[in-house]
């Protein structure tokens, strides 16, 4: 082909490229690169593929380009390269520590450059993979501030709009919900306006505004823009996207309990991940444990969660599975672990913990501990002003208020929990308080009220598959036991001491004289032998 030819076919994928006409631009460029070896024609190459997740020739690419413009001494396409070389370790391999070494190359190169769009590209990539994992919303604020900056001295409009959407996504984590939506919809607008000037960066906006939405627990508002980032990730031919939108949407479906769609949808986005970013499967299985947990299937949850352990939503859905088994001090372990790794500042990525500190300090009599965590949580959910949130924060005061032995406090609590859940569409939520309740009424002296909401949470229960939380309800409507519960139950009516209980389960005396103290409570027993009779005349052991 003559030089006129290649260069009339280079302009061609080039055109294509900025169509969005990812696979003829991906065939125009291979042609090109059989007969000129070039860092643009291989740079070009590497975005046609990304936009295909054809991860690994992605990669490939980007590394000769890189070559070849360090050849050429261009230091600052070197590091353009070099950034999204490190990015394509990340999503393609889960190569964390590699992608850090290649952002390190990129700031090694562009140190003393006069002021580039990569300057603010590479600022927003400090941070990218923080999004899903622990972020400092502080630190994000800082590179996403210098990201806007830099757009606005390059004109790279792009690179502005991301930064907005970044910066949003940080301030909703913070608890800024209401000043950090409204930069995410901005963002949102510029997308769906078509001012973008590459398509592709239609999809992480998409998919920032569906994490806050999430983190913020505003599920109808998550669940228009999955639909929307479905359709772009579709017309865009981008599986991960794919993915990442059904994943998603499969938690708010969980949420919402709509559990089957909930597990066909994470099928679905198994299957987009394992076609395209395999290391974000992880993500997927995690979730469906998450969901296993909710149906009462324990061993099956952790089997799914435990291989994953490192991962802060594993972390949290473990500790979850210990405090339903009653392994109170493996639970307060996770919960440490989690929050210690976590930045004060991600106020909404530490309410869940917080909410899950309270009930396992409570169950083990630390009740400083767990007013503190009580007192950040309401902190949280005033600021971040969402109805989930408040009641969150609502059902672990009545928890607390429970246990220090205020049952009229804790009832208030608990009946306003049940109606912000039941107003935000969180039906296991708000059967799990009723169930609460359910035990406080009781402890006031109020049966008929008691059962009401051991019925109505047992309908629930029962319509969504939980069924291990179902067999936590007697059948006359009293408030049943955990797993943990009903096995120290049993070996109480046999006479057992705690000291012998503990040492047969493997756990500590203190442990076990929680346990008894909070099963005398919750069947209103007057003594231990009282409550093996009621619970044998139940049918509970």
């Amino acid at each position: 082909m003559s030089g006129a030819g290649l260069d009339e076919l280079l302009h061609q994928s080039e055109d294509a490229l900025r169509r969005g006409d990812w696979a003829s631009a991906r065939n125009a460029f291979k042609e090109v690169l059989k007969a000129r070896d070039s860092a643009e024609v291989y740079e070009g190459l590497s975005w046609a593929a990304l936009a295909m997740d054809a991860g690994e020739e992605a990669l490939w690419a980007r590394r000769n380009a890189y070559r070849l413009y360090r050849e050429q001494d261009d230091p600052v396409s070197a590091a353009r390269m070099a950034m999204w070389a490190g990015k394509d370790h990340e999503d393609f391999r889960g190569e964390l520590a590699v992608a850090r070494g290649w952002r390190q190359r990129a700031h090694r190169l562009l140190k003393g450059q006069p002021t580039a769009p990569e300057h603010g590209w590479l600022a927003l990539f400090d941070c990218w993979a923080s999004l899903t994992d622990g972020e400092d919303p502080e630190q994000v604020w800082h590179c996403t501030r210098m990201a806007l900056d830099v757009s606005e001295a390059c004109d790279d409009p792009d690179l502005g709009v991301l930064a907005l959407a970044m910066q949003g996504l940080a301030m909703v984590s913070d608890g800024s919900v209401d000043d950090g939506m409204q930069r995410l919809d901005e963002a949102a607008a510029a997308v769906l306006a078509g001012e973008l000037r590459e398509p592709i960066w239609e999809l992480p906006v998409l998919c920032w505004l569906i994490f806050a939405c999430e983190r913020a627990r505003d599920f109808g508002r998550a669940a228009e823009w999955c639909e929307i980032m479905r359709n772009a990730a579709e017309r865009l031919a981008h599986t991960a996207s794919q993915g990442v939108c059904r994943a998603h949407y499969a938690t708010l479906l969980t949420c919402r309990g709509r559990w089957q769609e909930a597990e066909s949808t994470l099928s679905e986005a198994a299957a987009c991940f394992q076609a395209s970013w395999p290391p974000q499967t992880a993500e997927t299985t995690i979730r469906l444990g998450d969901l296993r947990r909710r149906q009462g299937c324990l061993d099956e949850a952790e089997a799914l969660m435990r291989p994953f352990h490192w991962h802060p939503l594993a972390m949290l859905g473990l500790a979850e599975v210990a405090l339903d088994r009653g392994h109170l001090e493996d639970a307060a372990e996770r919960i440490a672990t989690y929050l210690r790794h976590l930045p004060s500042s991600n106020r909404l990525s530490r309410a869940t913990a917080l909410e899950l500190q309270v009930r396992i300090d409570t169950a083990s009599g630390d009740h400083v501990r767990a007013t503190q965590a009580v007192e950040e949580l309401k902190a949280i959910a005033s600021v971040a002003g969402t109805g989930p949130l408040q009641a969150a924060a609502d059902f672990a005061a009545g928890a607390l208020a429970r246990a220090r032995g205020d049952p009229q406090h804790a009832s208030a609590c608990l009946e306003d929990a049940v109606v912000a859940y039941e107003q935000a569409g969180m039906p296991f939520e708000a059967a799990r308080v009723r169930l609460e309740l359910a035990a406080v009424l009781s402890a006031l002296e109020r049966p008929d009220r008691a059962r009401a909401e051991t019925v109505r949470a047992r309908r629930t229960l029962k319509r969504l598959g939980a069924r291990g939380w179902r067999e936590q309800t007697s059948t006359s409507g009293s408030p049943l036991l955990t797993p943990r519960q009903v096995e120290i139950l049993r070996l109480v009516g046999q006479g057992i001491s705690d000291a012998e209980i503990a040492s047969a389960l493997g756990i500590s005396a203190h442990t076990v004289h929680r346990h008894v103290a909070n099963i005398l409570l919750r069947l209103d027993a007057p003594t231990r032998a009282a409550a093996a009779k009621q619970a044998a005349t139940a049918g509970l052991i």
